[in-house]
């Protein structure tokens, strides 16, 4: 799986790859508890350039963060 951002300040592609998928589909996201979507957004923006990572601290709904991974 790889996700493709742009990079507007260095006018460049960014290609972000991970040895597998972190979720399965929306449903998924849909119905997993707080711990796993921060494990999932934590692993996300392992892989991710700082400007593109998920905030998903303690301040951040659960809603927030689903939204923040499907729109990767």
């Amino acid at each position: 799986v790889a996700l493709q951002t742009t990079s507007l300040s260095t006018d460049s592609i960014i290609i972000t790859s991970f040895q597998r998928a972190p979720f399965c589909c929306h449903e998924d996201l849909v119905t997993m508890p707080r711990p796993e979507l921060v494990r999932i957004a934590q692993n996300i923006n392992g892989r991710l350039p700082k400007a593109l990572q998920i905030a998903c601290g303690y301040d951040v709904e659960d809603v927030d963060i689903r939204r923040a991974i499907e729109v990767l």
